[in-house]
């Protein structure tokens, strides 16, 4: 059963309830795929007609722990929580208990009808349960591998995918965390950080339990908390990201002109700039250009590296911009290129390109080979590959011909009102 129909002000009876939304971050401050997704639904929810309101976290440590800053934006109303997010021992960074504790402040304020969490990251071990205990409805949209792995991204330290996170057998991203012996019955960190991956699985499993629906927005996300035994295959409703805008035509390449290589995310190792970069440090001769966009202060010993790589090479930095703006962004592409060295899930950066009318180059893993199918909406390349990457720079500047064919071959991209409404029926519990 899902919640039931309240009355509309102006007559009758419709589907109007209220949800909270809770996640991590959110905009304007970051803009992530996950904090821009959840927004726009939050926005169409509210278009609707329903009562939501977003509850996430804010890093800030010249004000004091759990400050509650109040707003709204875009007539989504906001709940700001200031976390500190220092621990004292590795068992801290599921559990936060002291966030745990101000979700279920703000969940009795609330009383929402359902509560449609984006990331459990900072709310703490117990937060699903905490919303089926006030008796919500839970939907959980995973965008990432947070519950499996504490790094979120799969990837061990020297950079390399990670298996035997999924299995609870991978210590390594955790190690960043200190570690209090005296809470432990072991007698080294090593035996603690071990026992503590096995813990922190488990935990999440338990947490996953509690969800009403899961939806994931790519097949393969799926695929990989099943496998970890986190989820029920009942539970999962694979959906799509919906995007709003207009799908313009297929984009027309200027074939006097060099081939402009566009990257749009985040900058930083996980995202593989530095593949891209390199590539094009292979494609001297060849008419072809590059513009980054993302914020360049976020991590800047990277930025640096990029930038060095980058000398004397026709690849511009061109900093962030706001999310409203994407379309002019990719206006300035012919393609899309995603180098990610990490699974992905569904870069919201791809269906964005395929509604501007772009092809997309992406790495041949995880989500991304699900979107991106090759010499029919792209191209797709081996993980890490700057050479097969500046291959496929160089075969759309000499055959814009094939250009052309793939932003003729992009897939339907999903509507955000139609993905909306598959929203409101799993709220209903249908």
């Amino acid at each position: 059963m899902g919640p039931a129909a309240r009355d509309d002000p102006g007559g009758g009876a419709r589907f109007r309830v209220k949800v909270l939304v809770a996640l991590h971050d959110y905009l304007p401050l970051h803009s992530g795929g996950s904090e821009i997704h959840a927004h726009q639904v939050a926005g169409e929810l509210v278009r609707r007609g329903h009562d939501v309101t977003a509850l996430f976290t804010e890093r800030d440590l010249g004000a004091p722990e759990g400050e509650v800053r109040r707003g709204e934006l875009d007539g989504v109303k906001t709940i700001e929580v200031v976390h500190q997010r220092e621990y004292a021992d590795v068992r801290e960074s599921w559990e936060q208990e002291p966030a745990l504790a101000r979700f279920r402040e703000h969940l009795a304020a609330v009383a929402p009808d359902v509560v449609h969490f984006h990331h459990l990251s900072l709310w703490g071990s117990g937060a699903l349960t905490a919303a089926r205990e006030a008796g919500a409805r839970t939907v959980l949209t995973l965008h990432d591998f947070q519950l499996l792995c504490d790094n979120a991204v799969l990837l061990r330290s020297d950079m390399e995918l990670c298996t035997d996170g999924p299995r609870g057998e991978c210590a390594d991203c955790i190690r960043r965390h200190p570690v209090l012996l005296e809470r432990w019955d072991e007698e080294t960190k090593d035996a603690v950080y071990a026992r503590a991956a096995a813990e922190r699985l488990a935990r999440h499993r338990a947490d996953l339990a509690h969800a009403d629906v899961v939806v994931c927005p790519s097949r393969f996300l799926a695929e990989r908390f099943l496998e970890a035994g986190c989820l029920r295959e009942e539970q999962v409703v694979v959906l799509k990201y919906g995007y709003p805008g207009e799908r313009r035509p297929p984009r027309v390449s200027d074939a006097a002109a060099p081939l402009r290589v566009g990257y749009v995310g985040g900058i930083y190792p996980s995202k593989g700039v530095h593949v891209l970069v390199a590539a094009f440090r292979e494609l001297r001769g060849v008419a072809a250009t590059l513009s980054v966009h993302g914020h360049l202060d976020w991590f800047p010993d990277y930025v640096a590296e990029l930038r060095a790589t980058a000398d004397g090479l026709p690849v511009e930095f061109a900093g962030p911009f706001a999310p409203a703006d994407l379309d002019r962004v990719m206006g300035g592409f012919d393609v899309l290129c995603v180098p990610s060295v990490w699974y992905e899930n569904l870069p919201l950066t791809i269906q964005e390109a395929y509604r501007n009318g772009l092809p997309v180059i992406a790495t041949d893993l995880g989500g991304m080979a699900e979107s991106v199918e090759e010499g029919v909406s792209g191209l797709t390349f081996p993980r890490g590959d700057a050479a097969a990457l500046a291959g496929c720079v160089r075969r759309l500047a000499d055959d814009r011909g094939l250009l052309a064919r793939l932003a003729e071959g992009r897939p339907e991209v999903p509507l955000l009102e139609a993905v909306v409404d598959r929203l409101e029926a799993l709220y209903r519990g249908e």
